[in-house]
């Protein structure tokens, strides 16, 4: 069986590169290991610790004036794209939060993108499956973008507003982020939160620059965090990590606009170092690789999929709007008596329920190509 694994991104953002990482690993627990699998990026050589063929992704793998000539003649640009499709006998979106638009920059950006691959995969006529993924809002026309999804085989999201946009649609089901899946999987395996400290001695931060908001907001998302470090730094050891370090996105720019200038570890290595008793991260994929390591973590969240996450783990009272940041109920919440463990217990009594819709989405996912 032949499987092309489309809309990854970059493994630089180990947030990303854990998306494409949980695709496979759905791939083959329903097809089996010996599925070949290909992997369509826009930075498919960060993905060269993989064993599968890797395949540029149309226009954003390009750079400079390449990507130009490649926007201008966009349907020879995707010629090799539904070229491969042609021998795939199941495409796979990988999940994330891709298929959005902010600005009419990002739209037409979006529509050469992420909208041309779903476009292609469903001329295909090839079975297609779209994992856990938040879509919209659009910031131009997108009927056509909600057609193709609707022509899928199976859509799943991840967040109830995503799920509004396909009221009509039956091929569109709810179903928690594949990272949180994971989550559930593996402290199921192996419960994860028994060592839990009364209260945090040592917190790793995850930051992240805000995104496209006013002048004044984003002021005072900076003077919240600011706040909010020292806050923290009176109670606590305080240790920050660096989540994503990839072009536009570099986490470690932003800690030097907040003045602080060391070296900085990327997360993973973070928490095998400092083993610290509490995350705190703007990034939702750090909050769900700090549970996948055992560890209980805050998020701080200016996504509507950072809400869905927390919603699904049982644990909503732990995410913050980023957008509104209110630092005494961060600190009050994660500095209670046996907050902790308190968490790790909530979260813990949850894992089955996750489970259970994971096994739903599988008999979906291999319902599509029997």
């Amino acid at each position: 069986m032949n499987v092309t694994i489309l809309h990854g991104y970059s493994a630089s953002n180990s947030g990303d590169g854990l998306l494409v990482d949980l695709a496979i690993a759905l791939v083959q627990r329903n097809f089996g290991d010996d599925t070949a699998i290909s992997v369509v990026a826009s930075d498919p050589e960060s993905f060269s610790y993989l064993p599968h063929p890797r395949f540029d992704a149309p226009v954003m793998a390009a750079k400079g004036l390449g990507r130009v000539k490649q926007a201008v003649f966009l349907n020879q640009s995707y010629a090799g794209l539904a070229d491969l499709l042609k021998k795939t006998d199941l495409i796979v979106g990988v999940g994330g939060g891709y298929m959005r638009s902010k600005s009419a920059f990002e739209h037409i950006k979006l529509k050469l993108g992420h909208a041309k691959q779903l476009e292609t995969a469903i001329l295909s006529k090839v079975p297609s499956v779209y994992l856990p993924q938040s879509i919209g809002p659009f910031h131009g026309e997108s009927s056509k973008i909600v057609e193709h999804y609707a022509s899928a085989d199976a859509v799943f999201v991840r967040d109830n507003r995503s799920s509004a946009i396909f009221d009509a649609c039956e091929n569109v089901y709810r179903a928690p982020d594949l990272a949180v899946q994971s989550l559930a999987s593996k402290i199921l395996q192996q419960p994860k939160f028994t060592r839990c400290a009364s209260s945090p001695a040592t917190v790793c931060v995850v930051l992240r620059k805000p995104p496209e908001w006013s002048k004044e907001k984003k002021v005072a998302y900076v003077a919240n965090l600011k706040l909010l470090l020292q806050r923290l730094k009176n109670k606590s050891k305080v240790v920050c990590a660096v989540q994503s370090a990839v072009r536009g996105n570099d986490d470690g720019a932003f800690y030097r606009e907040l003045g602080i200038t060391e070296d900085l570890l990327p997360l993973k290595a973070t928490l095998a170092k400092y083993q610290p008793d509490l995350v705190i991260s703007v990034r939702l994929h750090g909050a769900i690789e700090s549970l996948l390591s055992g560890v209980p973590a805050y998020h701080i969240s200016y996504e509507r999929k950072g809400f869905g996450a927390y919603q699904d783990m049982g644990v909503e009272d732990w995410v913050i709007n980023g957008g509104d940041i209110d630092v005494d109920t961060i600190i009050n919440t994660v500095y209670a008596p046996n907050a902790l463990s308190g968490f790790g217990k909530r979260l813990t009594d949850t894992c089955r329920e996750i489970e259970a819709k994971t096994v739903a989405m599988d008999d979906i996912i291999k319902g599509v190509v029997r």
